[in-house]
């Protein structure tokens, strides 16, 4: 069984480590990824400009050009070579409609035919963008042709952008404009980035790994801690259930004797006495297990109304009277009268009987329980003093837990089930209030209640 539950927990922990860690993985790229994707067209919006801008200077130049109304001392008919390229661009090529250069300009003319090749189909209706990588064969660049070259490329492959414009005269398509750009320590960049990323993500999953593993570790703390007290839990109400049925058992085979003596009557009576006393213990432990489960699951209604607690406060010393002179315990109730309060009746009565029957439970015999009730501004302030046994520091903040007792023999003993304050809790908590408790060991305890009045 210790097997098997530590199999359940690790399974458990496994798998709270991968969810976190797939979720600061998937932040960790979704960053990654946005990031990236900012600098990728945050770079290349400004070559996509920069080659706009180009087309658009060249643009009315090139017009005249195509149709002859180049007549002054500019005029570039004469010289294929109107354009000149700077450092970045690679090449600038102008054709007619029937696909013929007619300007050309290039830094690496060895890569003339390439260059052609990416603009041979390409006939746009209107200003288009493309990019193109190009694989430069190393032996070309050992020609001799290659040293009148304005452009060696240190690469072996070549990224380009290229834009391309039609040319218009009168709404009559003249012709086509084509620019090339050298990308190509952008895209390096760019893929410098992506590789520094990749390695940052390759540490972070470890990283990310090991929050996740602390993570689980530390969330499972509360559900171990919880599982135990369910066991212990189960294991008491075990032995307590056990009790009362096996009284009920013996109860009803003495009942069922067709022939009794005045002696088995008597024990027979007795016996359903003893059993009347296990089932109302069952019962007030069922209860209680049904009021936690219903606060649990929200199916508890709850109605506020407006009633005087001073007189349920006085009818529940009036009850637990009989059971205080059994331990010669003296009861006192401090409160004004009337005290009006808006809450729910029943809910605020078990608050004061789980408190009052707690003090009482846990006080030396001839000593004294008090429920002292007050107004402080729209508060009402309600305590119960015992000057009993008192409560080590080290329990105090674990008293309102479910099935938590101090004294688990003497509880036992008193018949408690480490349920009363944990409902009693839920029940402040509905009304909206707050519950603390201060205790000296061997000196007593205090269970101090605020409650708004309304």
């Amino acid at each position: 069984m210790k097997r098997k539950k530590t199999n359940v927990f690790h399974q458990t922990e496994r798998t709270l480590t991968l969810r976190y860690s797939f979720l600061i993985l998937l932040f960790l790229f979704v960053f990654i990824i946005l990031l990236y994707s900012i600098v990728y067209f945050w770079l290349t919006a400004d070559i996509k400009k920069e080659l706009r801008d180009k087309a658009q200077h060249e643009l009315q130049p090139v017009e005249k050009y195509l149709t002859g109304r180049n007549d002054g001392p500019d005029d570039r008919r004469g010289d294929p070579k109107v354009a000149e390229t700077d450092s970045e661009q690679l090449f600038y090529y102008v054709t007619n409609t029937n696909g013929d250069v007619i300007i050309q300009d290039a830094q690496l003319p060895l890569l003339h035919t390439s260059f052609i090749h990416f603009i041979s189909e390409w006939q746009p209706t209107r200003e288009e963008l493309r990019r193109e990588a190009l694989m430069i064969d190393e032996k070309l660049l050992l020609k001799d042709d290659a040293e009148f070259a304005t452009y060696v490329p240190t690469e072996a492959k070549l990224q380009i952008f290229m834009i391309a414009k039609p040319i218009y005269e009168r709404n009559q398509l003249v012709g086509y404009l084509y620019i090339g750009h050298n990308a190509t320590n952008l895209f390096q960049l760019l893929s410098s980035l992506l590789q520094i990323l990749a390695v940052i993500a390759f540490i972070f999953s470890g990283i990310a790994f090991s929050l996740s593993r602390i993570m689980s570790k530390r969330a499972m703390v509360p559900i171990k801690q919880a599982f135990a007290r369910q066991q212990e839990f189960v294991a008491d109400a075990s032995h307590e259930l056990r009790t009362p049925l096996s009284v009920m058992l013996s109860s009803i085979e003495l009942l069922e004797m067709e022939e009794q003596t005045e002696q088995d009557k008597e024990m027979a009576v007795k016996t359903i006495h003893n059993l009347k006393e296990e089932v109302k213990r069952m019962t007030g432990l069922v209860s209680n297990l049904l009021t936690l489960a219903r606060s649990d699951s929200a199916q508890q209604n709850v109605t506020m109304e407006a009633f005087d607690l001073y007189q349920v406060a006085k009818q529940t010393i009036h009850t637990f009277e009989a059971h205080a002179h059994t331990k010669n315990i003296t009861l006192q109730l401090k409160s004004p009268n009337p005290l009006q309060i808006i809450g729910n009746i029943e809910l605020l009565t078990q608050l004061l009987y789980i408190l009052i029957d707690n003090a009482i439970k846990y006080s030396e015999y001839k000593g004294t329980v008090t429920l002292a009730i007050s107004k402080e501004g729209n508060q009402l302030l309600l305590t119960v003093t015992d000057n009993g046994v008192g409560i080590e520091e080290k329990h105090i903040p674990h008293l309102f837990k479910r099935f938590y007792r101090v004294d688990k023999a003497r509880t036992r003993q008193e018949g408690g089930y480490g349920l009363g304050l944990s409902i009693a809790k839920w029940i402040v908590d509905t009304h909206n209030g707050t519950i603390n408790v201060q205790s000296k060991l061997h000196e007593g305890s205090t269970f101090i209640v605020n409650l708004p009045q309304k």
